[in-house]
C-alpha cells in the first residue's frame, strides 16, 4: 500500500473508533484498516491526532479535513456516528428503511 489519501468518509471512521473504539462493531481495527485500504499504523496515528487535538493527546499538526470532522461529529450520539462511518452495516440500509 502506498501513502493513503484520506477521505471525509475515512477520518469519519477514525474519529468513530477514537470515540467508541470497536466493541460495537462487528471486527476489528486491524480489518477495518485494511478493508479502507489503509494501513492500521497510520489508522492509529490519525485516532491519536483526534486525541490530540481534544487535548489528550501529544500529537499535533492534524490535518484540516480531521478538525471539521471533529467539531462537526463531536456531539453525534454513538448509533448515529456509526451509520455515517459504517453506512454497510445500518440497520436501515439492511431493513431498507430510509432507502429510495
Amino acid at each position: 500500500m502506498s501513502n493513503h489519501e484520506w477521505s471525509e468518509a475515512d477520518d469519519i471512521v477514525a474519529f468513530y473508533l477514537y470515540r467508541f473504539g470497536t466493541a460495537l462493531l462487528p471486527c476489528d481495527m486491524a480489518a477495518i484498516a485494511e478493508q479502507r485500504g489503509i494501513k492500521l499504523g497510520s489508522m492509529k496515528m490519525r485516532i491519536s491526532n483526534f486525541k490530540a487535538y481534544a487535548g489528550a493527546g501529544r500529537l499535533g499538526n492534524i490535518a484540516r479535513q480531521s478538525a471539521q470532522v471533529f467539531e462537526r461529529y463531536k456531539d453525534t450520539p454513538e448509533p448515529q456516528l456509526r451509520d455515517k462511518a459504517f453506512p454497510e452495516w445500518s440497520e436501515s440500509t439492511k431493513t431498507g428503511v430510509g432507502l429510495k
